[in-house]
């Protein structure tokens, strides 16, 4: 069962961590709020996610697939997915937790010409009343709250019967976790000796690009995929699609990888990537 972390403190230092360096906004040497800084943001956040070295993020979530929607996106942060809803003819409230996100995603699609809503609001508290949306939307958020199955249940209410939910959260069994962080950082490097929590570790060796000395991330959850079904029971038709894979999650066992058959290979991102992108139904 997922762990549930239920203490304002937290979500205080979370809020405080994303709201001193917004995700994405070291992509860019240009001016923030600039049109050359959200032009490289933007190219930045879709290049980046690969499967080996291929895109997947705008496949995945399939955003071209959605339009005339009336929906939410939850942690909008710097405003890339929710100027690429707009761009196929949504209507978005964009919400986030921290203030600075909230500014900037308002600039983003002021300068790429659209108009928004755009909301300082709580993912387990949504600020909306029940069956309100079509689709609501959430990349890489709520893991980052302490109790991510509330949020679930948030999203759940304010869906529309028969309204879509695409969240992605981190995946617990991922070459980033096993890899990268447990033997590379937590045993070759011994942090896990130091911080003596796998979750201390997980916190610690995620969101590098928001990071810096003094401002390391105080809450990062990886879940199972029975863990993910149990907090989508309420939902049907739950689908749940594992992405982003590069050979440096992999640390050590990366000098492994050209032994790997390549048709086994190919297929370890469906395997072992680091986001779960979770499709479901509201009844």
């Amino acid at each position: 069962m997922p762990t549930v972390i239920d203490t304002t403190e937290k979500k205080q230092a979370v809020r405080k961590f994303w709201g001193t360096r917004p995700c994405g906004v070291i992509h860019s040497k240009n001016p923030v709020e600039s049109p050359e800084f959200f032009q490289d943001t933007e190219a930045y956040r879709f290049r980046i996610h690969t499967d080996w070295n291929k895109p997947f993020l705008k496949d995945a979530i399939g955003f071209d697939q959605h339009t005339g929607k009336f929906m939410l996106e939850v942690g909008s942060g710097i405003g890339v997915d929710s100027l690429e809803w707009k761009r196929n003819g949504n209507r978005v409230i964009s919400l986030d937790y921290n203030f600075p996100s909230c500014r900037l995603t308002r600039s983003r699609l002021e300068d790429a010409g659209y108009d928004g809503a755009y909301l300082n609001g709580d993912a387990e508290n949504l600020p909306f009343p029940d069956a309100k949306f079509d689709l609501i939307y959430s990349f890489g958020v709520l893991h980052h709250t302490p109790d991510t199955p509330k949020t679930i249940r948030e999203v759940y209410r304010c869906l529309k019967p028969g309204g879509q939910a695409i969240i992605m959260l981190y995946y617990k069994w991922s070459a980033k976790v096993l890899g990268e962080i447990l033997l590379g950082f937590g045993l070759r490097k011994g942090a896990l000796f130091r911080l003596r929590s796998m979750q201390e570790l997980i916190n610690q060796y995620t969101e590098f690009d928001s990071q810096f000395e003094g401002n390391i991330c105080p809450l990062t959850q990886v879940f199972s995929k029975r863990e993910i079904r149990k907090m989508f029971h309420q939902f049907d038709d739950v689908s749940i699609d594992l992405h982003y894979l590069w050979p440096g999650h992999y640390g050590p066992a990366r000098h492994f990888l050209p032994l790997v058959p390549k048709g086994i290979r190919q297929n370890l991102p469906s395997r072992m990537g680091w986001n779960a992108v979770i499709k479901a139904v509201k009844k």
